[in-house]
């Protein structure tokens, strides 16, 4: 999960980018709130057009971690995709809520990052984004 992140930091809205250059991105995600507020909810939108069809046993990927440790903040279970959504699939658009009540703060730096695949080693698209702590 690590390598879903750029290396560089935003101050404002999350921009995410392409994790892996052999990897599509995922697209168009917007947080809200953004950026995400320790204690709240956090709602999660975009879309994926991954390199390969989206099938049974894909899963959805999310996590934050703290840039600094390399330590997860919050990272929920993957989520199965097909649960939902109709497979196999070449285009997969998501609109997730996660309950962030658990985490007390967040540290200095940051970042999001969110896959798509079989297993965090295997990706069929991903992205990440990073924040400085406002």
């Amino acid at each position: 999960m690590v390598y879903a992140f750029p290396y560089h930091l935003n101050k404002r809205a999350a921009k995410f980018k392409r994790c892996e250059p052999h990897v599509p991105a995922i697209n168009n995600v917007t947080l809200s709130p953004d950026p995400p507020k320790a204690g709240s909810n956090l709602e999660v939108k975009g879309s994926a057009t991954p390199r390969d069809a989206i099938i049974n046993g894909d899963l959805f990927f999310f996590a934050i971690i703290d840039i600094t440790t390399i330590q997860y903040v919050f990272h929920p279970p993957p989520l199965d995709i097909c649960a939902n959504t109709e497979c196999p699939t070449l285009t997969f658009n998501f609109d997730i809520n996660y309950n962030l009540s658990d985490v007390r703060s967040f540290p200095e730096k940051f970042g999001v990052g969110i896959q798509i695949g079989p297993d965090i080693t295997r990706l069929k698209a991903c992205g990440g984004a990073l924040f400085p702590k406002k």
